[in-house]
């Protein structure tokens, strides 16, 4: 058994369950809101009261598993796609951590780690695409301060982004398809990722409107504004093609809306994401989508 804690803006989204190899049998889910100024991107600012919610929680909801997975999904993390020479695999981490400085003009008090995603070609030579990801020091010690205070055993801490190229990785929709758009949707942010020919591409958050603000219609004009810019944005892609998907997931309450607006007004053929079949248990809710691929071990 396994506690996976996706942290958004504005709110966490919990998962228990059973895992092995690319595998989740869920057992719980509940999600809460806490106030968004707690979390910025230096870290959690309210540790305490940020710890005593989340206990609070998951004693309400007897979720009593101790080993605890962290997936990050605000603006702590820092995202880069570099191509690096190929090099030995020890030298990889120096070679993140000195690219990303140097691109992203970060300071040493950022904790830096990659994900590998596929070879390419670069003016004749073979280098490697990897996904930069850094975080500051101070926002990962916070995590592991509430994880302290909850008396939680951190097996990791992950990203959206790494939890979202997991779980399509396995997935069936990648197939067939040049173009893939995944389209994360949450409360007053959006995540879109692009897949081209079944390998991550590159991914796009944006900020937009509050459900709290305005009609839900606004928000799905919002949110299907933005999924339209990324499908424009694609065209101009070296793969870009007419051979195209959307899928969505995020807010359950939202999704079928969103799609049929896209089916409708953008003529782009869109699919919500339903339960993968590496999923198991408990009723599969797309909100825990993140949740669920930072459990996911290859």
């Amino acid at each position: 058994m396994a506690l996976s804690i996706e942290i958004r803006h504005g709110y966490v989204y919990l998962v228990e369950a059973r895992t092995g190899k690319m595998s989740a049998g869920l057992q719980k889910t509940h999600y809460y809101e806490y106030p968004e100024e707690w979390v910025t991107e230096t870290g959690i600012t309210n540790v305490e009261g940020f710890a005593s919610l989340l206990l609070q929680h998951l004693k309400e909801q007897n979720m009593r598993d101790k080993k605890a997975y962290f997936c990050i999904n605000n603006n702590a993390v820092i995202y880069r796609e570099l191509n690096i020479p190929k090099v030995d695999e020890r030298k990889v981490q120096l070679l993140v951590k000195t690219e990303m400085m140097s691109a992203l003009n970060l300071t040493p008090d950022y904790i830096m780690d990659y994900v590998y995603l596929n070879d390419v070609e670069v003016e004749g030579n073979v280098q490697s695409r990897v996904l930069g990801v850094a975080m500051q020091i101070k926002a990962i010690e916070s995590l592991l301060e509430v994880a302290k205070l909850c008396k939680l055993d951190v097996q990791g801490i992950d990203s959206a982004t790494n939890a979202i190229i997991k779980m399509m990785e396995e997935s069936p929709l990648l197939e067939n398809t040049t173009q893939l758009i995944v389209a994360d949707i949450g409360n007053g942010h959006l995540r879109l990722y692009l897949f081209e020919n079944g390998i991550y591409a590159l991914a796009r958050n944006n900020k937009i409107i509050s459900f709290k603000d305005v009609t839900p219609e606004e928000v799905t004009n919002s949110i299907v504004d933005n999924i339209n810019k990324m499908i424009q944005f694609s065209y101009t892609r070296k793969n870009g093609s007419d051979s195209k998907k959307v899928v969505i997931t995020g807010i359950d309450e939202e999704l079928e809306d969103v799609q049929r607006f896209v089916n409708e007004n953008l003529l782009i053929e869109c699919e919500i994401l339903g339960k993968p079949h590496y999923v198991t248990g408990h009723k599969f809710e797309n909100r825990y989508t993140n949740a669920v691929g930072a459990l996911l071990r290859k």
